[in-house]
């Protein structure tokens, strides 16, 4: 049962990143698509936002079904608002940080799967990270200090590199009590916006622009 659990939650995981990529390489194919999402830029981020917050707080409430249908619908809105990345990045650079990003995804998950200790509170220390890097990047919007940027786009990797290897090592362990499909979903969803976060860091360090 908690390997089929697994399987689920990376079955999902690959149809969101798909997707989202396929999705945002897809838009970046016609001007008009572009055009139509730079018009309607707010509301689409403002949308993103809403189901984004209803999956990770409400999703324990939810049916299967919602839940599928919001996690899709997540996927998607990230890939509209990730065509920005293709127009922007080569796409040669964005393959080498997607390929990156898969390395330390499995070496950091075979971390998570195999470590002995107790990571319980490791949990707490990673919010108090991201939530300092979230007021640090507030702070930033209004000095501009490239710095501080780049401190910020460091602190961020080093923060969701660390929350996959806390989820997955959650996931290990949980797997027998949630088997219902919404939390399969849940769980990918995570590693979904670890991998999704890993990606934009790596390529605004090390990405080559258009």
């Amino acid at each position: 049962m908690k390997n089929n659990f697994i399987s689920k939650i990376f079955r999902w995981l690959f149809i969101g990143l798909a997707i989202t990529f396929g999705l945002g390489y897809a838009i970046t194919l016609s001007e008009d698509l572009v055009n139509i999402l730079l018009m309607n830029w707010t509301i689409i981020i403002v949308a993103e936002l809403l189901v984004g917050l209803g999956l990770s707080i409400f999703i324990r409430r939810m049916s299967d079904s919602l839940a599928k249908i919001l996690y899709l619908a997540y996927a998607a809105l990230t890939g509209i608002t990730f065509s920005v990345i293709f127009l922007a990045f080569e796409l040669s650079s964005i393959i080498w940080v997607f390929l990156a990003t898969a390395i330390i995804f499995g070496i950091l998950g075979l971390v998570g799967k195999n470590i002995k200790i107790d990571l319980s509170g490791f949990g707490t220390f990673l919010l108090i990270a991201l939530i300092s890097m979230l007021f640090l990047t507030l702070i930033n919007i209004f000095i501009a200090n490239q710095t501080l940027d780049l401190t910020i786009c460091f602190e961020s990797l080093l923060i969701f590199m660390g929350y996959i290897t806390f989820d997955i090592n959650r996931i290990m362990k949980l797997g027998q009590l949630q088997q219902e499909e919404k939390y399969a979903i849940f769980w990918a969803f995570q590693l979904y916006l670890d991998i999704i976060n890993i990606i934009i860091k790596l390529l605004k360090l090390f990405g080559k622009r258009k």
